[in-house]
């Protein structure tokens, strides 16, 4: 074989290796991204799921909220009722001759003093 055929063979092996190592660098690089972007996307995933429950936990709060002005719309009622039914006294001398009533324990619901165990129950 002639020694242009050697020198031409031995040129496309460096130049075929030389392209072989910037390979095996640029998939190395790309597994190193690959390893990256998983991280990221697992990171999302567990924010995902970590504040998923929010909009049922919000519609709980809600509708305890709304049983919660319930009740006391009923008591301030309740009350307007009572003092519209009593008749007024003036003065301080009626303020102190009146005696001191107990709170009325009223089965019903919505009326009497509000009492935490009659809120309703949160399920879950």
């Amino acid at each position: 074989m002639p020694a242009a055929g050697v020198v031409s063979l031995l040129l496309v092996l460096v130049t075929v290796a030389v392209l072989a190592a910037a390979l095996v660098r640029v998939a190395m690089l790309l597994k190193h991204v690959n390893f990256t972007l998983g991280t990221v996307i697992a990171g999302v995933r567990a924010i995902e799921l970590a504040t998923q429950p929010i909009n049922p936990v919000l519609g709980d709060i809600a509708s305890d909220l709304a049983a919660t002005q319930q009740a006391l719309d009923n008591l301030l009622a309740s009350k307007a009722a009572k003092a519209q039914k009593a008749p007024a006294r003036s003065g301080v001398a009626a303020a102190r001759s009146a005696p001191r009533a107990a709170p009325e324990q009223n089965s019903e619901p919505g009326n009497g003093p509000l009492l935490v165990s009659r809120l309703p129950r949160r399920k879950g």
